[in-house]
């Protein structure tokens, strides 16, 4: 480019500068920016007829950047997650290749996303999408139909992970309801689960004790279908799933059938595999569910956060010459680092 500007590319985010226009001009300082859309299922040829100028993408949850999308953009120097998961990007070939993978830090998110499974929670276990419905349809009488709601208070609440987001819900659930908050996280101590607010337990003792269960785990190998048809029958009858991970971690036909089935009560979720999603999609005609787009950070806090967090990185980058704020591939090889500060 003749004016040596970098091209930072804003790849499928429909809020990014929306509602906070003033990141944007800061961008545009220094900067030229483009914004596209690539659908999920594309195939390479698309990312790489679109995106091979960029130095720097601003990335939503979708599309997937793979290895084989990676290799044919020569350019990139940081993909910047407008997020805190990394899981649609293969940050094992950013790194061989030299590519800064940045994300939004946890504490940014957590008091959104947190709030989000709170309420998500409270419309599953009360029915109030349900008892809205009935109101809007004038059948007001229908509520003696409607299925007795759960009270939190003494109620056996499960997490699935109790990091910056979990021990959020953790704190809000046990100060808050005064609920018993047990936790699943092979990765936090008995003795720091417990300064969270909750109890450590195993994944069977959470299955079979809880009476509501909420996920709070990154998708990775190990929590990819992690609720199959063995664990969801090992739930409490009448157990109600609240999701505000990714929908991979359910195998989404066991997960219907147990919804059919009644064996599980409820299912809230503000994530879906494959989203975005259309209203033939199967999940929306099975009972018991609430669907909601992906909301868990639009907030004003959190998405003034997120934004932020995408300017200052670029900043560093293309105007400082150094690293991002939060570095998602911390392996990545600093003799091939494409960073402007290593002379790429």
């Amino acid at each position: 480019m003749a004016n040596n500007k970098p091209l930072i590319a804003i790849v499928n985010s429909s809020s990014f500068g929306i509602s906070y226009p003033e990141h944007l001009r800061k961008l545009e300082e220094f900067a030229d920016l483009i914004r596209v859309d690539i659908p999920n299922n594309a195939p390479a040829s698309v990312f790489h007829d679109k995106l091979r100028e960029a130095d720097g993408i601003i990335a939503s949850v979708t599309p997937v950047y793979t290895r084989e999308v990676l290799l044919g953009l020569p350019k990139l120097q940081l993909l910047a997650r407008h997020g805190v998961g990394c899981d649609n990007v293969d940050l094992d070939t950013c790194a061989e290749l030299g590519i800064a993978v940045s994300k939004v830090g946890p504490e940014v998110e957590r008091e959104s996303v947190a709030q989000m499974a709170i309420g998500l929670m409270n419309a599953s276990a009360r029915r109030i999408v349900e008892g809205a419905s009935i109101v809007k349809a004038g059948e007001w009488s229908k509520r003696a139909k409607i299925a007795l709601g759960v009270d939190f208070k003494g109620a056996t609440i499960g997490l699935v992970g109790i990091g910056a987001i979990g021990k959020t819900v953790a704190r809000i659930l046990t100060h808050g309801f005064q609920a018993n908050v047990i936790a699943y996280d092979p990765y936090v101590s008995a003795e720091e689960i417990a300064a969270r607010d909750a109890t450590k337990v195993g994944f069977e003792e959470l299955l079979e004790k809880s009476a509501i269960i909420s996920l709070h785990c990154p998708l990775t190998s190990e929590t990819s279908r992690m609720f199959c048809a063995k664990e969801l029958a090992a739930m409490n009858d009448g157990a109600i799933l609240v999701n505000t991970c990714r929908g991979e971690i359910f195998n989404q036909g066991d997960l219907i059938a147990a919804l059919e089935s009644g064996k599980i009560g409820g299912y809230a979720t503000d994530v879906v595999e494959g989203e975005p999603i259309g209203a033939d999609h199967v999940l929306l005609g099975t009972r018991n569910v609430i669907v909601t787009p992906h909301l868990g950070g639009y907030s004003v806090v959190s998405l003034r956060g997120m934004g932020q967090t995408m300017v200052d990185d670029m900043v560093r980058v293309f105007v400082e010459k150094g690293f991002p704020g939060v570095i998602a591939n911390e392996m990545i090889n600093l003799a091939k680092c494409r960073l402007a500060r290593f002379g790429a």
